[in-house]
């Protein structure tokens, strides 16, 4: 990739998404960047249409999840525990992790073998992250996980419902959960915030936040939806593997 595109991404993502964005951040956007390349040639981590697509569609969209801290009531003297949730080839969990690298960090992804992409960007990058080869209803059940995280993100799932249980057990009362959304899928009676009412009473969650954006050379509108839990979530949920998807609240 030429030097130049890196340079926009940097000042890009200075001017529009961390302000404290380093130059040796930017390099380990460089490494994660290769590695992501040169693995997706033999396996199916990411679809892109173009490396410059990477950097705006993927790792700039990923970073955006930062502004749903802006506002957080955290205590930024203690580390963030964050999770993310099928974060698959790392997103938007190793973009975070390079902005807040103080953050305790979880990725938690089913697919074995984008879990072996995964630890290999942890060692090449020193990221020191933990990366659970699980499903997150297994998780969310687990005191391990369970009600032990001050935020949860999540990218590119499709029902709202379904990823709202999976998560929102994993929070502590007080904790946030971001999720990725394009603004048709958010605004959708099927799938976005309509169909998740029931799910957020249940679930001890409400809707904190809205934020809205676009990216570079993308014709889509963007939008992160913040939920924060106010109670603890019952037993009950997560129900076991599967039935989120199946049968959502």
């Amino acid at each position: 990739m030429k030097e130049e595109i890196f340079d926009e991404f940097y000042s890009y993502v200075k001017q529009n998404i961390l302000p404290s964005f380093t130059l040796g951040q930017c390099a380990q956007f460089k490494a994660y960047f290769c590695e992501l390349i040169e693995w997706n040639k033999t396996f199916n981590l990411i679809s892109f249409k173009s490396e410059e697509a990477v950097l705006y569609r993927h790792f700039a969209d990923s970073l955006y999840a930062i502004k749903a801290f802006d506002s957080a009531s955290f205590n930024y003297n203690q580390p963030l525990k964050i999770a993310d949730l099928g974060t698959g080839s790392g997103m938007p969990g190793i973009p975070v992790k390079i902005a807040l690298p103080n953050a305790k960090m979880t990725l938690v992804e089913s697919i074995t073998k984008k879990c072996a992409f995964l630890e290999n960007v942890n060692q090449k990058l020193l990221l020191n992250m933990e990366i659970l080869n699980k499903r997150a209803e297994e998780i969310g059940n687990d005191k391990l996980y369970r009600a032990q995280y001050d935020a949860v993100l999540s990218r590119a799932v499709s029902k709202l419902s379904p990823n709202l249980e999976i998560s929102i057990p994993l929070l502590k009362v007080g904790g946030y959960f971001a999720v990725h959304k394009t603004k048709n899928s958010a605004q959708s009676k099927e799938e976005g915030l309509y169909s998740a009412q029931n799910a957020l009473q249940c679930l001890g969650a409400k809707l904190e936040r809205i934020i809205d954006y676009k990216l570079p050379r993308q014709d889509l509108d963007y939008c992160i939806l913040i939920f924060k839990k106010y109670k603890d979530t019952p037993s009950q949920f997560p129900r076991k593997t599967g039935t989120p998807e199946k049968k959502p609240l």
